[in-house]
Formats: C-alpha cells, sequence, structure tokens
C-alpha cells in the first residue's frame, strides 16, 4: 500500500477551525408590520433560534430556545404573531409554530413529526395560514388552508408531484402556486380559486421557467415575478392582470436578478443582482426603470432582502470575511449600517483572506469561472499544496460568502479552488443546462481540466492536489478521484452522491421526481444513471479519502456514504468514515460544526 502520510504543513498564522466556527451568523430577518419589531434566525447560542432586534440596531434578545433549529420566520401581515418551522435532526419534514404577539408562549400549529410540512404564505387579513404537506402521500405535496382562530384545516388542492405555496393575492380569495412536477427547472405558476377549486395558469406558459418569487401589487392590479420566462437570465416580470400581458420591469444584461423587495407604498424597488457571485445591491429612483447602485459596506453576498416603512432597506449581508449579519441601507444616502451586533472571538476578521475571481478554457471551449483564496504565509519550496472545494446542487453556485473552513485551510498555507462547473446557476440558462442528462460527466470534465491548469502553475506543488465536497460536490470528488486518480492526493466527500440508483430509491420521496428530472429517470435511464455512479469504480480510487455523512439527512441517505466506506475498506484502501448523529444535510449545530470540519482539518493535515 502507498504510503500516504506527509509532512504536515507548516503553520503561518493557523488560525484555529474552531475559532473561525465560533463566529456565530445572523440571517434571514423579518420585519413586524408596524416596523417596530425586526426578528432573525441566529446561532448565538450554538443552534438556530428566533432573536429579536430593534430595527435600528441593538437590543438583541434571545426569542426561543427549542431543541432543534428554526429555519424559517414570517410575521403576520396585521400584527406580530410569527410563524416559524422547526424540524428534528434537520430532517426536513418541518412543522409550523406560532409564537404569538412576538411575546407569547411558541406552540405548535402541526403535530406529525414524519411529515414535510412546506411553509407558503399569511393571508392578507392575517386569519389563515396556507402551505403544502405530504401526509395523505409521500410522493405528493397536497395545499393546505388552517383557520388560526378555530385551527381547522382544510386540504384545497390534491398534488400531482412538489408544489408550494408562494402568496395569496390581495382579496384573499386565490393562492398562487409554484408547481415543479417536471422539475425545478420547469416550473409552472398557478392560481388556485379557494372558492371554486379552479386551477388555471397563472402566467401564460413560455418555455422551461424557473420562478423564483411573485409579489402581488397591493392594489390588485398585476403582479411583480422574478423569473427567467422566455430569457436566459432572471429578470423581473410585471404581469398586468386587466391586459393579461407580460412585460419585463427591471433586467441588468448578462446578469441575473437574485431577488428583490418593494417600498411598502410600491412605488420603488430594490434588487440584489448577481455579478460572478457578488451582489450589486440596486434601487429604484422615482421610475421603476431608474436604476441607482447602493454601496455596500463590503464586497460580499445579499440575501433577505425586506424594505422597511420608512423606505429604508434590511438584508442579510455576508463576504468570505465578514459572517453573516443584518444591515440596514438607506437608498437616498447610500449609508448601510450593521444593525446585528456581531459576538465577540478570537478572529481578528482584518486576516482573513479575500478570493481572486478566474476563468478558464475547458476541453471544449467552455467558459468555467471560478474562485482563487490565496494562501496565508511563505510559499513552500516545492509550492502551495492546493484544495479544489466543488459546490453542491448542481443548480446552485459557490458564492464569496463566509466560510470558517476555508478561512482554516487558507492560514494553513492551502491554496483553495472554488469552481462554477457547467450546470451551475448564476450565468444563464444555457450553462445551467449544460449538465443535463446524459451531459453529466461534462462537468466532472470541467473540474479535471481546471485541476491540470491549476497544476501547472509555477507557485503549486501538483503533487499535493486535494479535491473535496458537499452532496453533489461528493459526487464531484468520487467522480474526480475516480476519472483521473493520477491527480489527486487526498479526497473528502460530506454527505455526497455515490450511487444514482439507489440514491432514487432512498432520497425523500416528496423530492424523488424533482432529482428524477435533473439526473435522469430510474428507470428509462437505468443503465446511464448506473454508468456514471462512481461506486462501480471504486478500484480506481489512489487517494486516501474521508467520508462525511449524517445520520438523518433526508436528501442523500447515509447508505449513499457507507456503500463507499465499506467498498473502500473491503478493498483496503485508505479510507474513514465520520458518521454525524442527529443531523441532515448539513450541520445545524455549532457543536456539529466543531466536530465535522475539525475532523476534515486534521484529516488534510495528515493526507495533503
Amino acid at each position: 500500500m502507498t504510503d500516504f502520510s506527509t509532512e504536515q504543513t507548516v503553520a503561518r498564522t493557523d488560525i484555529p477551525i474552531a475559532d473561525l466556527i465560533d463566529l456565530r451568523e445572523t440571517r434571514s430577518q423579518a420585519l413586524a408590520p408596524d416596523g417596530g419589531l425586526m426578528a432573525c434566525i441566529s446561532n448565538r447560542s450554538g443552534l438556530p433560534q428566533i432573536w429579536f432586534c430593534d430595527p435600528d440596531g441593538g437590543n438583541m434578545r434571545q426569542a426561543t430556545d427549542l431543541p432543534e433549529r428554526v429555519d424559517q420566520i414570517a410575521f403576520s401581515p396585521k400584527n406580530r404573531d410569527l410563524l416559524f418551522t422547526t424540524d428534528v435532526g434537520m430532517d426536513e419534514r418541518f412543522q409550523l409554530w406560532l409564537l404569538p404577539q412576538a411575546s407569547g408562549q411558541a406552540y405548535p400549529l402541526t403535530s406529525a413529526p414524519g411529515v414535510v410540512h412546506k411553509w407558503g404564505a399569511w393571508k392578507p387579513c392575517g386569519t389563515q395560514i396556507a402551505w403544502t404537506a405530504n401526509d395523505r402521500d409521500p410522493y405528493l405535496m397536497d395545499v393546505v388552508v388552517m383557520d388560526l382562530a378555530t385551527g381547522q384545516t382544510e386540504r384545497v388542492r390534491k398534488g400531482a408531484g412538489f408544489q408550494e405555496v408562494l402568496a395569496w393575492t390581495p382579496d384573499g380569495g386565490s393562492l398562487i402556486l409554484r408547481d415543479s412536477t417536471r422539475g425545478t427547472a420547469d416550473q409552472d405558476l398557478l392560481l388556485l380559486s379557494l372558492q371554486t377549486g379552479e386551477v388555471r395558469p397563472f402566467l401564460p406558459r413560455a418555455g422551461r421557467t424557473i420562478f423564483r418569487s411573485v409579489k402581488l401589487h397591493k392594489d390588485g392590479s398585476g403582479a411583480f415575478v422574478l423569473c427567467d420566462q422566455a430569457r436566459d437570465f432572471h429578470a423581473v416580470q410585471w404581469l398586468d392582470f386587466a391586459e393579461q400581458r407580460v412585460s419585463v420591469l427591471a433586467s441588468i444584461e448578462g446578469h441575473d436578478i437574485d431577488a428583490f423587495a418593494l417600498t411598502p407604498d410600491h412605488a420603488r424597488m430594490a434588487l440584489a443582482v448577481n455579478r460572478d457571485g457578488y451582489t450589486t445591491l440596486m434601487a429604484t429612483g422615482d421610475t421603476l426603470a431608474d436604476l441607482r447602485e447602493i454601496a455596500l459596506p463590503f464586497a460580499g453576498v445579499a440575501t433577505s432582502l425586506a424594505c422597511a416603512p420608512d423606505g429604508d432597506l434590511l438584508a442579510t449581508l455576508e463576504s468570505p470575511v465578514q459572517p453573516p449579519s443584518v444591515w440596514r441601507c438607506n437608498p437616498a444616502t447610500g449609508r448601510c449600517t450593521q444593525v446585528t451586533p456581531p459576538v465577540p472571538g478570537k478572529v481578528d476578521l482584518r486576516s482573513l483572506a479575500m478570493p481572486e475571481p478566474a476563468r478558464l478554457a475547458s476541453f471544449d471551449g467552455t467558459v468555467v469561472p471560478y474562485l482563487v483564496y490565496p494562501p496565508m504565509g511563505e510559499k513552500p519550496a516545492a509550492g502551495w499544496p492546493v484544495l479544489f472545494i466543488v459546490h453542491g446542487g448542481p443548480e446552485m453556485q459557490w458564492l464569496p460568502n463566509f466560510r470558517a473552513d476555508v478561512q482554516h485551510y487558507l492560514s494553513r498555507g492551502i491554496m483553495v479552488i472554488a469552481p462554477n462547473v457547467r450546470g451551475s446557476t448564476g450565468y444563464g440558462r444555457p450553462y445551467h443546462q449544460a449538465d443535463d442528462a446524459g451531459k453529466r460527466m461534462d462537468a466532472v470534465g470541467d473540474l479535471l481540466e481546471l485541476a491540470r491548469a491549476i497544476a501547472a502553475r509555477p507557485d503549486v506543488d501538483a503533487s499535493r492536489i486535494g479535491v473535496m465536497g458537499q452532496s453533489y460536490g461528493g459526487f464531484m470528488v468520487l467522480a474526480a478521484l475516480t476519472e483521473a486518480p493520477e491527480l489527486w492526493r487526498t479526497g473528502v466527500d460530506i454527505y455526497g452522491i455515490s450511487n444514482f440508483t439507489t440514491l432514487m430509491e432512498t432520497t425523500g420521496p416528496w423530492r424523488r421526481a424533482m432529482r428524477a428530472a435533473e439526473y435522469g429517470d430510474p428507470v428509462r435511464d437505468a443503465g446511464f444513471l448506473a454508468s456514471i455512479s462512481p461506486v462501480h469504480a471504486l478500484r480506481r480510487v489512489r487517494a486516501p479519502l474521508l467520508v462525511v455523512h449524517c445520520a438523518d439527512d433526508p436528501r442523500v441517505p447515509p447508505e449513499q456514504g457507507e456503500q463507499v466506506f465499506s467498498r473502500l475498506r473491503g478493498l483496503g484502501y485508505p479510507v474513514e468514515i465520520l458518521r454525524v448523529p442527529h443531523e441532515g444535510h448539513g450541520f445545524s449545530r455549532v457543536s456539529s460544526k466543531q466536530r465535522a470540519y475539525g475532523t476534515v482539518a486534521a484529516w488534510l493535515a495528515n493526507t495533503l
């Protein structure tokens, strides 16, 4: 057996992984309708919970102390009743809870731990809520409405696949549904009449479309729809109800609009524009066509946009060197202030490193964007070791957000490369669809092409290149290790896909059809799914492999990691596995992050 041990990377700054993970995060703000209270989700206590804060900053106080994470929050449109969702062990079988008047005792609205309750929307008058659930059939999501005064529920539409409630119409008589029966990249927007049960298209269908959000105009004249209908990039489109005509209201050539927020009078709008993953915030002036940029306090990512009654913009901001927190920006003056104060930690954020954008022409000429994170300290004589980190999805994008683990690797003198291979979002629909169906392995080809190019750099040690990824990124790790075993010194597979055939059998049934639309039909495409499953080619692996998997993962069940571990162990190959209890498709607890990423850090120190 080859000896994979190596002299550990000499620590130049060596920021402990525990100290970086201990930098707490606050995100997903929601503003009460009176504008006097802000709720957000923070892991300041060690687990994501609801915290309250003054909208202009400060006075953070914890509102819930549950044994499980809080995932979503939404104020009633009429008062301070706060709805939130929570699950068990990140199993995504969410239950709905209510915190009355943001001050009472929280209580569950649903109590079916084995059922997925996908939060939807409040009725404009605040008397009812709507969601989708799979209690009737684990494969299908039905639309359910609850009267909050009586607790009575009504199943108003049976599902034929995966559907979600996006909004109520202003008159409260209908629901707007997003139907993903054909997959998350080919959705329908539907209007469900609660009086007649009739369902009709809310927006005329014009080819494959991804609908991100819908906001109804307060006067009932139309709707603002963020989608890529008949376009390569997402734009805010206007649906005029009277004329039944759709027009583009706000678009940025060559870039996605990731999110938008409306002022209370719906006269102005703020946009989050995606430019190579970085957010450019823009706001309209006297007209919706008059767009002006809002200067952010730092280069990074903005999410959870919301407008306060005075027109100020609330957003969660983060960057590679700034953990997520909530900021308040004045579009007129450009002034941005931090609303949620940071938790003091041991890390000097000024010592952290920002990435540099780059591009590479892949094997067929496709241009692949990626980020290069520069290592800290003095370059070793043989060059820097390199770690590739591949994002999940694949319908996702590596964003320049805060990653505690990345900053630790940099402090240990490891260069990090984060590619957005074909299939990633953020670069237009053709690029997003470039890995569909039989083109799945072209994305792996992008990764290998990039690895060879980085290995050829004069400042890189080509004998010390590793690859790591989570979820679909874990599949990319296993595929890279089997397709080009000579390239890699080590690998880390974090709840990755190893066998598409068994994945389609064991993943959460409510999401199975959506995964089939992305990866292939388990019956019709059985041969293809088997051919791209790395589990069948593990004999080719040369590098030592660490497998990390969570016990309650509903998306990529633990059997995917166990297949890899048991087969490699049976072959006598160097493989280790970390089984993380009471976590799902990710890590909700700070203690779990410490354990998981601490194990990964130790593994890389010994193998890379």
